[in-house]
């Protein structure tokens, strides 16, 4: 990055020289600044711009830490119930989900009574079986009600949310130029 200042008599350039040799040490403000402005661009992805928001673990999860010279913007770490959003990053990238514990993963059958915005497990159902796949709930003697699909693994395709453009590029020039400059 390339900041240019320009001014004139001897005692404001060395005036300028000092304040900005005290701030070009500490960015901490400009780049928190830029920090959350990403967090909220991100945050907009997440809401149905990039992928359709269900029960708001992975927008909660995003986090913003900043130092004097480095800001770190992270998805996935802790939601807001503090447990940690596993699924963060297959998102963003793509990738294979396979089950850990179990012979397969139960998928909410669409429109179902498990496809709800808090997450249903299987376990949660009562008078369940198993039929071509699918786990179904018992619901009098001729009516079942499906409620979840078996799959060995699902591929998730990519959906890029964590990045930036240039226009935030743009913004965290003019921001730190600005900071530096005593313009904040």
């Amino acid at each position: 990055m390339q900041i240019r200042i320009k001014v004139g008599g001897k005692e404001q350039v060395l005036y300028l020289l000092r304040d900005t040799a005290e701030k070009i040490p500490n960015l901490k403000m400009p780049l928190l600044d830029f920090g959350e402005r990403t967090r909220r661009r991100v945050s907009k992805r997440l809401s149905g711009a990039v992928l359709k928001e269900r029960t708001g673990r992975l927008k909660g999860s995003l986090a913003v830490e900043a130092d004097n010279n480095s800001v770190a913007i992270s998805a996935g770490g802790r939601g807001p119930k503090g447990d940690v959003v596993r699924y963060a990053g297959v998102h963003d990238k793509g990738g294979t989900i396979r089950p850990s514990t179990k012979k397969f993963l139960t998928i909410p059958f669409p429109g179902g009574p498990a496809d709800t915005r808090t997450p249903k497990r299987a376990g949660d159902f009562t008078n369940t079986f198993v039929a071509k796949g699918i786990i179904f709930q018992k619901r009098g003697k001729k009516e079942a009600l499906p409620l979840f699909i078996l799959k060995r693994q699902v591929k998730i395709p990519k959906r890029p949310y964590m990045f930036f453009d240039d226009s935030d590029v743009d913004y965290l020039k003019g921001s730190i130029q600005d900071y530096i400059m005593g313009r904040w």
